[in-house]
């Protein structure tokens, strides 16, 4: 009988998939604002052999009153997704009441909060009662595995004449599930994550506290490099995501910013800067927890095929991306849930986002409460849709960090627990192969073409250049900071858009090193060696905090240097003195030109020209020196012949 009840609630779902967008009636009698809130509500009632079940839900109020009451009523099942949407809203559904509790009192107390149990039966009402009375109870009018599905419940509190109204769902099982869905959690750090950073590190401290739960953090780079770079101010935000990643099974995936241009990058010949986008999340994320990103790659914004292109011949294999830049929207057919290969990219493999369910889980006029209890019966309604399919499907729910509600999402962790329509999961195992096209979902889908990008000569010139220097240099400091700051206003340059807004970026990244630059000079002051072989003293000067591995090159056909004209040094202080044996010479005075660059010669880091005079190197000062010789020794001959003849006596 189940699978007879499955088979026509399918094919009535196809049917009226049309009509996804009718609009629901309000229901009668619903004041605009509410005195109460639903703080929790339980995930699911399982109906025993007897027939009978039971849930639980806590109100809180805002004034407590004894002369409060509750109704509860529940409303037909639900048989297609769209009628989930006047609950969210608030408008609730049109028609009348499968049955009703009828006014009761939710404590027997003055209390601003009250939990609820409320049953259900099918046949014949159990005799139980609470502490306030007769225990409130909903006939369903089913039996058995027809009761299976998700029905809209409305609680409507009267006080002093006035009544309100909240509208809320509620999963009935009694069936077993064979195959629950596959839930993939991903908590994202956006770029604007760091300006709610108190916000997202609790959000962050609060994921730690579930170490049980499969969940996977998205890294963008941006958001990853404000935190290192923050000191002392950041220090609790890179705790808090040091101890969300602490469990095995909290994972971390790369999520580069939605505008960055991986298709136009790769059609102009940059593939090493896709490489290097690729690159940064993972180091940063190693800089920060000392853990390694998972493979997929999760992608924002407005992907194409040609972005996927790029980032498979950089050896991306697995993302992530909007079901809204797919020409079909998963969400709406019953097709969903599985991987696909995306038209034109045949090496990719790709999961859609839940459009709807990651909207609801941010929808801040839903109370975090009932916000949960809807996102779970949704959940359940999904898997509803198709009960007896052969393979999980896989649901991915995006939930930004700065906008989430830590009691949602404990509410939603809590409810998961035992749930039988639902099972937490990493995201690697769902893009396995052996899903893709399976439970009738399409093995391939068609992306939606990007937006409009235009690269000019001089922003893959300037970019090459600007790109080249700062990886020389970034290699060459031990300032990590500095290193990815240096990186991530390169790697943010590389923009969709327009040639001239692009090329504004690309500058700022060349000035951002260029400041850089400006802290390291070769003192020019002349030199005087004492002679021919002499060691030649080149001075250089420094203002940045950090350490730099440099190579000093000396430019002089006049010398020559025993030891070489390259020298590496260690510039490590405000002034640091390097010391060149010479062992010839051409000329009195010469001029040198003094070059430091890093180790491969990418980045002139200071430049002097020297001028080096050589003293007694003439004919005149060979003379003197004679002269002097020769006055010494007269001098010295005289003094022997003075002498005391008697002092020889003795």
């Amino acid at each position: 009988m189940y699978h007879r009840f499955s088979t026509w609630w399918r094919a009535l779902s196809v049917v009226l998939l049309g009509l996804a967008t009718t609009t629901w009636p309000s229901a009668t009698g619903a004041a605009t604002s509410s005195n109460f809130a639903v703080l929790r509500e339980s995930s699911a009632a399982t109906i025993s052999s007897s027939g009978t079940a039971r849930f639980a839900v806590t109100l809180a109020f805002d004034q407590p009153e004894r002369a409060l009451t509750v109704a509860v009523a529940l409303y037909p099942r639900l048989v297609m997704r769209s009628q989930i949407d006047p609950v969210i809203t608030g408008a609730g559904v049109g028609g009348p009441a499968s049955a009703s509790t009828g006014s009761t009192r939710p404590d027997c107390t003055a209390s601003r909060s009250a939990t609820m149990i409320i049953g259900l039966f099918t046949q014949r009402a159990a005799s139980a009662r609470t502490r306030c009375g007769p225990l409130p109870q909903l006939r369903l009018p089913c039996h058995g595995s027809a009761c299976d599905g998700v029905y809209p419940i409305r609680f409507a509190v009267s006080e002093a004449g006035t009544t309100t109204v909240e509208w809320s769902l509620l999963a009935v099982q009694s069936a077993t599930v064979v195959n629950p869905l596959r839930l993939n959690w991903i908590t994202t750090l956006g770029t604007g994550t760091w300006s709610k950073r108190v916000r997202t590190a609790a959000v962050l401290g609060d994921i730690g506290k579930h170490p049980n739960f499969p969940i996977t953090l998205s890294a963008n780079y941006q958001t990853l490099e404000r935190a290192f770079d923050a000191g002392v101010a950041g220090a609790a935000w890179r705790r808090a995501l040091r101890h969300a990643v602490a469990s095995p099974l909290h994972r971390i995936a790369d999520a580069p910013p939605s505008h960055v241009d991986f298709a136009g990058l790769a059609a102009n010949g940059l593939d090493g800067e896709v490489k290097a986008q690729l690159g940064l999340a993972s180091q940063l994320v190693q800089s920060l927890t000392g853990r390694h990103l998972d493979s997929p790659v999760l992608l924002q914004g407005s992907p194409s095929a040609a972005t996927l292109a790029a980032l498979s011949t950089a050896g991306v294999s697995n993302v992530v991306l909007p079901e809204d830049r797919l020409t079909v929207v998963p969400s709406t057919t019953l097709t969903w849930g599985a991987p696909f290969r995306v038209s034109g990219v045949g090496s990719t493999v790709a999961l859609a986002d839940d459009g709807p369910l990651s909207l609801l889980a941010v929808d801040g006029a839903i109370e975090p409460g009932r916000r949960a209890a809807i996102t779970l019966a949704t959940l359940a309604f999904l898997h509803f849709e198709a009960p007896n399919v052969p393979s999980s499907r896989t649901v991915v729910l995006l939930v930004p960090a700065a906008t989430t509600s830590i009691a949602y999402l404990n509410d939603v962790v809590t409810g998961l627990r035992g749930n039988p329509f639902v099972v937490a999961g990493n995201l690697v195992p769902s893009f396995s192969s052996s899903l893709i096209g399976s439970d009738g979902a399409p093995a391939t889908r068609t992306l939606l073409a990007g937006p409009s990008s235009t690269w000019s000569a001089h922003n893959v010139s300037s970019l090459a250049s600007v790109a080249t220097q700062v990886g020389s240099f970034s290699q060459a400091i031990t300032d990590r900071a500095v290193s990815y700051a240096l990186r991530v206003a390169t790697a943010s340059s590389e923009i969709v858009g327009s040639a001239s807004r692009r090329q504004s970026a690309i500058n700022a990244a060349g000035a951002a090193l260029s400041a850089q630059l400006a802290q390291f000079t070769v003192d020019p002051s002349a030199i005087t060696l004492a002679g021919p072989g002499a060691a030649l003293p080149i001075t250089l000067h420094s203002t940045a905090p950090y350490t730099v591995t440099a190579v000093v090159h000396l430019l002089t056909n006049q010398l020559s240097f025993p030891k070489g004209s390259s020298i590496v040094v260690s510039w490590n202080s405000p002034t640091t003195s390097v010391r060149v044996p010479t062992s010839s010479r051409r000329g009195n005075s010469l001029t040198l030109q003094v070059n430091v660059t890093t180790s491969d010669q990418q980045v002139l880091l200071a430049h002097a020209a020297i001028q080096v005079r050589i003293a007694g190197s003439s004919v005149v000062g060979y003379l003197l020196t004679a002269a002097s010789l020769l006055v010494l020794a007269g001098w010295w001959w005289r003094t022997y012949r003075r002498r005391p003849k008697a002092r020889h006596a003795r």
